[in-house]
């Protein structure tokens, strides 16, 4: 195996880890995740039906579902601290 294809695993495994941390974060924080193929669109966070829902896109390579996911909760905890600052 070349060096920076050895790299490149390096970087995608890290990635994978990077999601599957922030995906647990997001379900200790009450949030139940919801995979689907959304063709790029934009998605975040909503509740509904009693529930804390975050849709990741599937369509999208790793980092950007990482990105997406990193996203969504910023975009909580943000709404969180301000409701708590009112």
């Amino acid at each position: 195996m070349s060096e920076s294809h050895e790299d490149a695993s390096v970087i995608e495994w890290n990635i994978v880890q990077r999601l599957r941390k922030r995906l647990a974060d997001a379900r200790r924080a009450g949030f139940r995740i919801r995979t689907e193929w959304l063709c790029g669109e934009t998605t975040g966070w909503c509740e509904f039906g009693g529930s804390r829902w975050i849709f990741v896109d599937l369509s999208l390579s790793l980092a950007e579902q990482l990105a997406q996911l990193e996203e969504a909760l910023q975009s909580f905890e943000s709404q969180t601290t301000q409701r708590a600052a009112a």
